[in-house]
């Protein structure tokens, strides 16, 4: 459903955007083809998503779009949504309990989890010619929910937080080719607990609207305690994205 409202929202900006020379809307959308390592815990128990549950690579997808302007003192937008979710099923080799539920060695634990992450970024361009500098503040929605089944034991969790990081973002353009490289990081620590994503990226923008990036992204959230949940979680891998500039 919020891909298709901003999927709406896009196809309702792009004629606006066309007949307003000093405004640029940009959208993208790409599968992250990432790996999770890390831990949940919602007890005394370290749950590991790898050698536990049986987690390793699957595809995570992405969309965003953006508005950026001349006004000053007027920051620039940036709307990004992503989808991370999977399920397992493992034979355990170890007891642990987790949300209400208790599992014991050789129990066949199925599990699904969904990180739902909505980001609203703010930011300024003090620089924007060979080099793009962005800076600002990227406000990220996290909905957390991890369940776990064995037999007629159930285990669940979940967990919402909206987290303020600093957000800052530079690009270096090869004049007259459309091609470029960059780098991302937003990121916060407190009370401790962590949200903080990388990006490296490299791509290339038509003169018909159409582009395409190649890039590696690494996301790392850390939860204390948050509505009884704690998590150590780590995704990372590349991803191929395709854009549009209006």
């Amino acid at each position: 459903m919020r891909k298709t409202l901003m999927a709406a929202g896009l196809v309702a900006l792009a004629p606006a955007a066309q007949s307003a020379p000093l405004i640029d809307v940009y959208a993208g959308a790409y599968t992250w083809n990432a790996s999770l390592s890390g831990t949940i815990a919602s007890g005394n128990d370290d749950i590991d998503m790898k050698d536990d549950l049986g987690y390793g690579r699957e595809r995570q997808n992405v969309l965003y779009f953006g508005l950026e302007h001349v006004v000053p003192m007027v920051p620039n937008v940036r709307l990004k949504h992503m989808v991370m979710s999977d399920s397992s099923r493992n034979t355990i080799e170890r007891s642990f309990q987790f949300g209400g539920g208790t599992f014991v060695i050789t129990d066949e634990v199925q599990s699904e989890f969904d990180l739902d992450m909505t980001d609203l970024t703010l930011y300024y361009t003090p620089l924007d010619n060979v080099v793009k500098l962005d800076v600002g503040l990227n406000v990220r929605r996290v909905d957390a929910d991890f369940r776990m089944r064995s037999g007629g034991d159930d285990g669940r969790e979940t967990a919402k937080e909206t987290f303020p990081m600093l957000h800052l973002a530079a690009r270096g353009n090869l004049p007259f080719s459309g091609l470029y490289a960059g780098a991302e990081i937003n990121a916060i620590r407190y009370d401790g607990s962590r949200v903080e994503d990388y990006t490296v990226k490299a791509g290339w923008v038509s003169d018909f609207l159409l582009g395409v990036e190649l890039g590696y992204s690494q996301f790392n959230v850390e939860l204390d305690d948050v509505s009884g949940l704690d998590t150590d979680l780590e995704f990372g891998g590349p991803y191929l994205a395709l854009s549009l500039t209006f």
